[in-house]
Order: structure tokens, then C-alpha cells, then sequence
């Protein structure tokens, strides 16, 4: 932070009667008090945050696992963004085909199960890795 708006938060500290102000974001730390600056810390660089495990989408229910329509619903192939509570597979079950929906927003990576294989309840459907903003 350059000392121009200190300066000015001084100025404006005085001008409103404000004792303290303090101001903290992820890599700097400011407090002012009665007009002195007390403590300052410059930026720290911070290491990139580690990559997170992809997380699996189970089974709500049990069925022949679709990750597709039959009828040529194309989603695109995977690695792809989905959105929460989009439809993202299928499960069918006699003549009732049950949706898997994604349970948040982030990118849908990988299949797990094969396509046609019998899904029982709980059983990892596919790997997601959460978006975070």
C-alpha cells in the first residue's frame, strides 16, 4: 500500500473523529490509531492452495447406469462444467429412468462406472471436483 491513501485515511480519520480503523485482507494487515499508523505488514505472497481430491458422485438409487439419454441427449465428453442440480446420468430401472443430479457446481472429470453396468445404491458414479469461487 502506498502512502498516499494512508495519508488519506488519516485525513479522513481526523476529519470524522475516528480513533481506530483497521483494515485486513488476505495478505495484509493495517491498523491506525488516533491519526499514527501502529502496524503495518507488507504483501506476503502466498503458495498456490493444493489441489484438491476429486470427490465421487454416488448412486441415489439403484438401476442400469446411463451417462447419457438414449434418445442422443449429447452432454459433451468429460472433463466438463456442470451446474447444481443438473441432470448428469441416468439410472434405469425397468421402464423408469431415475436422473443423477450434480450436487453442487464444479467439473464433472471422470466416469467411474462403465456404461450399462447395474449401480446399487451408493455406488460411485462418477468423480467431481468443486468449484470454488
Amino acid at each position: 500500500m502506498s502512502e498516499h491513501p494512508i495519508e488519506t485515511l488519516l485525513a479522513l480519520m481526523q476529519r470524522y473523529g475516528i480513533e481506530v480503523f483497521e483494515f485486513e485482507d488476505g495478505d495484509r494487515h493495517l491498523l491506525l490509531s488516533a491519526g499514527d499508523v501502529v502496524e503495518t505488514a507488507d504483501p506476503v505472497p502466498l503458495a498456490p492452495a493444493p489441489a484438491r481430491a476429486g470427490e465421487t458422485i454416488p448412486a441415489p438409487h439403484i438401476g442400469i447406469f446411463e451417462p447419457r439419454h438414449s434418445l442422443g441427449d449429447s452432454q459433451g465428453s468429460l472433463p466438463r462444467l456442470v451446474r447444481q442440480g443438473e441432470i448428469i446420468g441416468l439410472l434405469k430401472a425397468g421402464g423408469l429412468l431415475r436422473p443423477v443430479l450434480a450436487p453442487s457446481d464444479g467439473i464433472l472429470s471422470r466416469q467411474i462406472l462403465e456404461t450399462g453396468a447395474l449401480a446399487g445404491y451408493g455406488t460411485a458414479l462418477f468423480e467431481m471436483h468443486v468449484r470454488t469461487i
